[in-house]
């Protein structure tokens, strides 16, 4: 194998394939949602079929693939089979990117510049928790691990360097506002969260510190699940079997699930009363029709994002601050892949100069062969065209020991 050529094409043939918010409302989005047990199988096929490394990364804003294969369409016959989406739509309304561009793409979605609520953090933890089963599932090579790695790095500057996340912005959050502003006097309001995975956990801690006075309840397909959470909140626990009731109960619905059908029914709605549902699930779990059952609002994903201008004016101001700090990453990723793409080269170089030098029976001229060596890789690493360079490193390196023999 030559290996200085396949690192090389480790960052050539890095890809992205992707829908999201930009293009895509949450109907066409949602049939593009991957479950986690459907990821592990597609990163499975994925490595069957050659991809060096496969990640998914799937949320209610985005779902993308990344893997390193010398045809992105790899990835999008991929990710169209896992999914309810169909070639055409992504034609539409997906997006593909290639090499640096891909990574660039990667350190904006990791840092929030590419969030649907800008600077929004969340989509931060479940890019590792991504990770983390692409890890486990075999699907992260070397290459793509340290890729991961610079985008932290880059997000947790960003972080600390920029306002971009200055106020307390998410999608999450995003809800919570629009409850306080809908309705007035939440004393013994009874808000039901349906989904309490870990977006859901979100929800509820949000619930908690900003709902104060308010009856909240969880329900969850799992009911050990919501059981825990309604212990840990010291808050009310719904079984999934009386889901209907509960809704028609609450005045309150937030939903973060993350089921393939609709879970919350206009039939469950009995009782004629004022109610705010706010289906935060990617695809969309509360039925639409909904909307049309009198004193009921129904706000969906997007809808619910489409807040908080003021707070997101002012992190758009930090933007350029940003995307200096992911360019100079760029930047350093693209130089560390130059060191690790020619190590093996200047790892050989050293050795025949170590052999030249031995059969000259020069003992003290080991360290010149040490700081050519060193020059050699400092020049490679700036370089683009490498062999004139190291020609010309070698070229300086036998003159002067020639003078020296002789």
């Amino acid at each position: 194998m030559n290996f200085t050529n396949d690192f090389n094409s480790s960052l050539q043939n890095f890809s992205i394939v992707g829908i999201n918010y930009r293009k895509s409302d949450i109907s066409i989005r949602g049939k593009f949602s991957i479950s986690p047990e459907q990821s592990v199988k597609l990163i499975q096929e994925a490595i069957s079929k050659k991809v060096q490394g496969c990640l998914v990364l799937s949320t209610c804003n985005r779902t993308e693939l990344y893997g390193i294969c010398n045809d992105p369409k790899e990835l999008t016959e991929l990710l169209c089979s896992y999914t309810n989406g169909d070639r055409k739509d992504f034609e539409s309304q997906g997006y593909v990117y290639n090499g640096r561009a891909a990574v660039e793409h990667l350190l904006n979605v990791a840092s929030g510049l590419d969030s649907q609520i800008i600077g929004d953090y969340e989509i931060l933890s479940q890019l590792k928790h991504s990770a983390r089963l692409a890890k486990e599932s075999g699907g992260l090579n070397p290459f793509m691990e340290r890729v991961i790695n610079f985008a932290l790095q880059a997000s947790k500057e960003i972080k600390t360097k920029t306002k971009l996340s200055s106020g307390s912005v998410s999608v999450s959050y995003a809800a919570i506002q629009i409850i306080k502003e809908k309705i007035k006097d939440l004393k013994n309001k009874k808000v039901l969260l349906v989904g309490t995975g870990k977006f859901g956990n979100q929800i509820a801690k949000n619930l908690k510190d900003y709902l104060p006075g308010a009856s909240i309840s969880f329900c969850n397909r799992t009911d050990e699940k919501a059981y825990l959470l309604a212990e840990k909140y010291d808050e009310g626990f719904v079984a999934y079997k009386n889901l209907a009731s509960a809704c028609n109960e609450a005045d309150v619905i937030m939903i973060s699930s993350s089921s393939e059908n609709h879970i919350v029914l206009p039939s469950y709605f009995v009782s004629e009363k004022p109610r705010l549902v706010l289906d935060l699930s990617s695809p969309q779990n509360a039925d639409p029709a909904i909307k049309q059952i009198h004193g009921i609002t129904l706000m969906d994903v997007d809808e619910v994002s489409l807040i908080l201008d003021e707070t997101i004016s002012a992190r758009e101001a930090e933007v350029p601050k940003a995307l200096k700090i992911i360019n100079d990453t760029l930047n350093d990723l693209e130089d560390w892949h130059r060191q690790q793409a020619n190590s093996p080269l200047i790892q050989k170089v050293k050795s025949q100069l170590l052999e030249i030098n031995e059969a000259f029976e020069i003992e003290e001229d080991k360290e010149k062969i040490h700081k050519t060596v060193a020059s050699l890789a400092i020049q490679l690493k700036h370089s683009v065209s490498k062999g004139c360079e190291c020609i010309n490193v070698l070229s300086s390196y036998v003159e002067k020991n020639l003078v020296l023999v002789h």
